[in-house]
């Protein structure tokens, strides 16, 4: 009689478990929301530093279109001021809690389009010792 061989089961299909969004610190959720009166917490990005995040000629922090988590973080006049090439001094509360003023941009190149930060961010990159690999996040509030 013929060996019959045993069936090979399929690749069994690997569980993913959800990643949770990332959570605001409560230290900067207790600055912000307590001291600086801010609210409405948006994550803009979560993201790994780059070469070109600290590379002190390029000077800019790059958040590209297509990492942001939400575009609502920007109200109707402040994305029209940014969509006319009106950059913006916004506020930047930095990994060591320090707060500075940054310049917002938006950059169109192309096909694509990325916020930028800009002016202030080779003395926050300094400050911060902040390095490529460091994984970022981007608040709005």
């Amino acid at each position: 009689a013929p060996k019959l061989k045993p069936k090979r089961s399929k690749k069994q299909e690997k569980s993913v478990c959800p990643i949770p969004p990332p959570d605001l610190p409560p230290k900067f959720r207790q600055l912000i929301v307590e001291e600086m009166g801010g609210r409405g917490l948006v994550l803009v990005i979560q993201k790994t530093i780059f070469f070109s995040d600290i590379n002190p000629t390029a000077s800019r922090f790059s958040i590209p279109f297509s990492q942001v988590k939400t575009h609502d973080f920007l109200n109707e006049a402040e994305a029209k001021e940014l969509d006319d090439k009106n950059p913006m001094q916004v506020w930047l509360l930095d990994p060591s809690m320090k707060g500075t003023s940054i310049t917002l941009n938006k950059w169109v190149m192309g096909s694509s389009s990325l916020y930028v930060l800009t002016n202030t961010w080779n003395p926050i990159v300094k400050n911060n010792q902040l390095k490529k690999g460091d994984t970022v996040q981007l608040w709005s509030f």
